[in-house]
């Protein structure tokens, strides 16, 4: 389990900043979801900027109420999770997919980096991670138009 003796705060830059005792402050850390993304009180993960996990928190639970809201409000602020309406194209290039796509929330352009970033859940929805931490959603494939349920085929 993570050591729960840490603080964050946001600099005048509203970058968060971690701090813990006898180490230096680390400063424009980002706070992130790791799998499953479904469980949202568990396995938050504090990263450099440079994507290297510095912390990795297994429950929410075991914080303090302080701990728990910024960091809730770090996920909110910081991760988008945009239902998918439609898939324009998915371009696959050098190991990585260029996704163009129709959402709630209007056109995306994203980059997703590994193949393992496009997850089928139990429900039969998919959660697809971008090379930025945010989060979509697809429909089950049933769901889907035709176009979209065949792009996304060429990826399973």
């Amino acid at each position: 389990m993570a050591d729960s003796n840490f603080a964050l705060r946001q600099d005048a830059r509203r970058r968060w900043v971690l701090e813990r005792p006898d180490n230096p402050a680390i400063e424009d850390v980002r706070i992130r979801r790791a799998f499953p993304w479904t469980n949202t009180q568990q396995f938050v993960s504090i990263r450099s900027a440079e994507g290297k996990e510095i912390l990795l928190i297994e429950s929410l639970a075991d914080l303090s109420h302080d701990q728990r809201n910024a960091i809730e409000r770090a996920l909110v602020d910081e991760t988008c999770i945009a239902r998918i309406t439609h898939v324009d194209r998915i371009d696959m290039r050098f190991g990585s997919q260029e996704w163009s796509v129709q959402s709630d929330r209007g056109h995306r352009d994203f980059r997703v980096q590994e193949r393992e970033d496009v997850r089928f859940l139990p429900d039969g929805r998919f959660a697809v991670k971008d090379a930025d931490g945010n989060i979509y959603e697809l429909p089950p494939s049933t769901e889907m138009d035709d176009h979209s349920r065949r792009m996304v085929e060429q990826l399973l």
